[in-house]
């Protein structure tokens, strides 16, 4: 930004300086802008080939979305499937209990039995086939309670295979739970992984359009500024501009680093006054230096008054030394304004105008 205000000052002060100074800059501006258009077409390859990848990775996604689905109808239906298996076991368990009273009935008749003795109930047979038939009754009920035993134990065999049957499908279920989980982890890291990707790259790609836009904006700005500042003429000379002109504000004179002019320290609110007749040949806010304003004394004098608050002049009005021109700057704690004094484009040493100490 030092360079352009140079270069400004010296179209003001030595027009053939200045047009070959214009050229050198605005073709480094141009270089640059080519610079940056090329980072950016980089950039758009970049921006392809992650949405490619982008496209990838939301595919992924969608896969494990659908796995996710998949994992949660498998998950209802073992529950459903636990739930029919808990209503058969409980079917079991009543057949059980009944099968229990039955043979709890069995065992008191034969024991009833076992109080009498068998040839008794042999020898009180009045005939042959009378005794037969005892016999027969006999081993009907013992051949009945055998049945109603081997039943009881099918059925709590039965009862254990679908216990274990309904521990197998728990302990499947607790699997699935695990895979769910792990794929649903999986699904939101690749889903934040798409956004940062996403982000980043949209980021940068703003950037570089920032920088392009500010470029041009630098690169129009200037030409402008080269043309009409061309076409300005200097009428107003002043044969001695170097003899006890007073400074433009009372403070404390202070070099900066990287300027050649002098910073001055104020209070806040302090006027800015011209330091001799001119004409104003630039007022407005330059980048770098804010509040910018600009006379010309003529004989190729000019002086800069930079940093400040507000603007009391605009271009082509002629003033008068010691006339207020603008407010100066503040630097948060202090006012201050940049001074300078240029001779055909070369900034004057301010020990050659100035007797007030100026620290370094």
């Amino acid at each position: 930004m030092l360079g352009v205000l140079i270069l400004i000052v010296c179209l003001l002060f030595f027009p053939s300086f200045g047009s070959s100074q214009s050229r050198g800059e605005l073709e480094k501006i141009k270089k640059e802008l080519l610079l940056r258009q090329e980072r950016l077409k980089q950039k758009e390859k970049e921006e392809k080939s992650l949405e490619e990848k982008l496209k990838e990775v939301s595919s992924q996604a969608g896969q494990v979305h659908g796995k996710l689905r998949s994992l949660k109808e498998e998950y209802k239906q073992i529950e459903r499937e636990i739930e029919n298996l808990s209503k058969e076991i409980n079917q079991l368990q009543q057949k059980i209990e009944k099968i229990k009273e039955e043979l709890k009935i069995r065992f008191i008749e034969l024991h009833k039995l076992q109080n009498g003795t068998f040839l008794q109930l042999l020898f009180e047979s009045k005939s042959y086939s009378d005794l037969i038939n005892r016999m027969k009754i006999l081993s009907l009920v013992a051949e009945r309670d055998w049945s109603l035993i081997r039943q009881y134990q099918s059925l709590v065999m039965e009862r254990k295979d679908k216990l274990d049957k309904l521990r197998g499908i728990q302990s499947a279920l607790s699997k699935k739970a695990k895979e769910l989980e792990a794929l649903h982890k999986q699904y939101v890291k690749k889903e934040t992984e798409v956004k940062t990707i996403l982000a980043a790259v949209r980021e940068e790609k703003r950037k570089e359009l920032r920088r392009i836009a500010e470029l041009e904006k630098r690169k129009k700005a200037l030409e402008e500024l080269i043309i009409s500042l061309q076409r300005k003429e200097s009428p107003v000379l002043l044969s001695r501009l170097k003899a006890n002109f007073p400074l433009p504000a009372e403070g404390i004179l202070k070099k900066l680093p990287h300027y050649e002019g002098v910073a001055i320290f104020c209070e806040k609110g302090t006027k800015v006054k011209a330091v001799a007749n001119g004409k104003v040949v630039f007022a407005s806010f330059f980048e770098g230096y804010g509040n910018l304003l600009i006379i010309e004394h003529g004989r190729g004098y000019h002086t800069v008054y930079a940093r400040l608050e507000k603007l009391l002049k605009k271009v082509g009005e002629e003033v008068r030394m010691g006339e207020v021109i603008g407010i100066a700057g503040s630097t948060g704690t202090e006012g201050m304004v940049y001074f300078e004094v240029r001779h055909k484009g070369r900034c004057e040493p301010i020990e050659k105008w100035v007797s007030v100490p100026i620290t370094q």
